[in-house]
């Protein structure tokens, strides 16, 4: 990780290097460090199970400008856990280097908002601790829940009982099958959709809402209550090409129920507050490698989770390929991101603060 690099290789790169973090609990530790530093207050929702891992595991929310404030942006890191890293990093530039309340208007704050889902990123895992994907859970309704009948029919292949031998072979020539007769395009949107029939399986949204969505929901419409409009950057790594950001914009459809896959992204909370004017909800995805190879990852993850043992040398192996799958340890990939981070985070405080008043 970033710590390994040589003193005088350290010296030649660009300075934001130095924010990003090789685990959740030092990325959780300077961004502490930080909030005091600049005298801010810091809200902590500790997790449920914060008892089983050997430090602190919590979402911590630090608001940066007037409580009256007008117009609202939430910066929000680790939704997905495995992703805490790269988005931690943004946010602590954004406290430390890059100054953010000199970008504020009087009548705006900016609400930091720190592993979103604490528990996944302390256990290096994109989920919660009930293998539930944040970013398909919130949903207005979960009854009746979305069929991905694509994705049933290749459950067993995705997340098979072993990671060896033939029952493995077995399940990669099933994929393989799959895609050959229906296109890989396919074949990852379907997977990638998410499904709720299989809570030992890939993407899963749940069958209620979650403690990381309902922590998320609760801090956006305390902070955004009597704002005139609401904005968020949620930061994420693993879509598009290496080191480039692809900005995803969040619309939901006039009418819409919860029924549409429109509306199941965490960020959607920000709906569900009363403002004059529709939010602005903005996903920044920063690409690492191909869609395959981050699925396969997260295959194996999840055989980890429900057939193996972390603490053996497969599942340390496979840990390690997981985190470095959504986070690359190169100073070219990081100065990127982390350029990118700062511009994209600013282009959405321009858009909130440039709304009609």
């Amino acid at each position: 990780m970033i710590g390994t690099v040589s003193t005088l290789a350290a010296a030649l790169m660009h300075p934001s290097l130095r924010l990003f973090s090789d685990s959740y609990f030092t990325a959780r530790h300077r961004f502490l460090q930080a909030a005091k530093a600049r005298g801010y207050a810091v809200e902590t929702a500790l997790h449920p199970l914060s008892d089983q891992f050997p430090a602190v595991v919590a979402t911590d929310i630090v608001r940066v400008g007037p409580d009256t404030a007008r117009r609202v942006f939430f910066i929000s890191s680790g939704l997905h856990g495995t992703e805490l890293t790269t988005g931690s990093g943004i946010q602590l530039g954004l406290l430390e280097d890059e100054n953010i309340e000199a970008w504020l208007p009087q009548d705006t704050a900016a609400v930091f908002i720190h592993a979103v889902n604490p528990f996944g990123s302390a256990a290096m895992t994109r989920t919660d601790e009930n293998n539930i994907d944040p970013n398909r859970n919130n949903r207005l309704s979960f009854d009746p829940l979305p069929q991905n009948p694509d994705y049933d029919a290749l459950h067993d292949a995705l997340c098979p009982a072993s990671w060896s031998g033939p029952e493995r072979d077995a399940a990669e020539a099933r994929i393989a099958a799959y895609i050959a007769e229906n296109g890989f395009e396919n074949y990852s949107r379907n997977v990638l959709s998410g499904q709720y029939g299989h809570a030992n399986g890939l993407f899963y949204g749940g069958t209620a809402r979650s403690w990381t969505v309902a922590n998320l929901s609760d801090t956006v419409a305390r902070h955004g209550a009597g704002a005139e409009r609401l904005a968020i950057a949620d930061l994420h790594t693993g879509l598009g090409g290496y080191g480039a950001l692809e900005v995803i914009r969040k619309e939901v459809p006039q009418g819409d129920t919860g029924g549409s896959p429109a509306r199941h992204f965490a960020c959607d909370v920000l709906d569900d507050v009363a403002c004059p004017e529709s939010p602005i909800k903005v996903i920044l995805e920063f690409g690492t490698y191909p869609v395959a190879h981050i699925v396969d990852a997260h295959r194996a993850d999840t055989w980890l989770k429900f057939h193996g043992d972390a603490q053996t040398p497969l599942g340390r192996q496979i840990k390690a390929h997981l985190r470095d799958s959504l986070f690359c340890d190169d100073p070219a990939w990081l100065e990127a991101v982390y350029t990118q981070g700062i511009s994209g985070c600013r282009a959405v405080l321009e858009e909130l603060t440039a709304s009609p008043r």
